[in-house]
């Protein structure tokens, strides 16, 4: 009983979080079977929405940036498949935008406290070059130009420093085109039923994002070396 009085907010953000998964899969659960059934259909429907149809999607889009936990490539595809690599693009950059200056806000107003109880400050600590200002946002630009990178963590951690916030959208946004574009032009090779071609795209963007991820651990080790020295 103890543990689950000291646990109760942690509880509680666990719970409205599975609570929101829920209805989000419920939601989108019969859209995404009618993909496998009728692709074709389903574009031609969701792309006369309109300008509501950009918004909806850039929303959801937000939406993952914010909750980490949700894999952002797949909302990547679907802008690709909807609305094709460029207009793809331009609503993930858009949702991007709005997440990015939401969390920066949060973390600005709710401080250290907020990302210990949300992530845990251990995770910080092993983002060396985070403390490091000369070489800060370049190292943070290519990181997130990377696909494969932990862009989405890294967005909660960076408004703990004193970078400006348009230097934080400038590099949570434009640097993210090559890991969207990506997404978002197998997304549209899948939407015109190339599936070779798509195939293609996401084995490379694969092989890139493993280079990524092992240059994201090595700039990590490197810091970590000259700040034991």
């Amino acid at each position: 009983m103890k543990y689950l009085k000291k646990r109760k907010k942690e509880i509680i953000i666990s719970l409205m979080i599975v609570g929101i998964m829920a209805i989000i899969c419920l939601i989108f659960y019969k859209p995404m079977m009618a993909i496998f059934k009728n692709p074709q259909a389903l574009r031609l429907q969701l792309q006369s929405f309109g300008i509501l149809g950009y918004v909806v999607l850039a929303m959801i889009m937000a939406f993952q940036v914010i909750f980490v936990f949700l894999p952002g490539e797949i909302i990547e595809i679907m802008a690709g498949f909807i609305y094709g690599p460029i207009g793809g693009l331009i609503v993930c950059m858009l949702g991007s935008a709005i997440g990015s200056i939401l969390i920066y806000l949060f973390v600005k107003k709710l401080g250290t406290p907020f990302i210990d109880r949300l992530i845990g400050l251990e995770k910080i600590k092993q983002i060396h070059f985070l403390n490091d200002p000369q070489k800060r946002n370049i190292l943070l630009f290519i990181v997130f130009f990377i696909p494969g990178t932990p862009k989405d963590i890294l967005t909660y951690f960076i408004p703990l420093t004193d970078m400006k916030l348009s230097a934080f959208l400038f590099i949570t946004t434009i640097a993210r085109i090559p890991s969207i574009i990506t997404s978002t032009i197998g997304g549209h090779a899948i939407g015109v039923e190339n599936y070779v071609f798509s195939i293609i795209v996401f084995v490379i963007t694969g092989i890139i994002s493993l280079g990524g991820i092992l240059f994201y651990k090595k700039i990590n080790q490197n810091k970590a070396i000259e700040y034991h020295l």
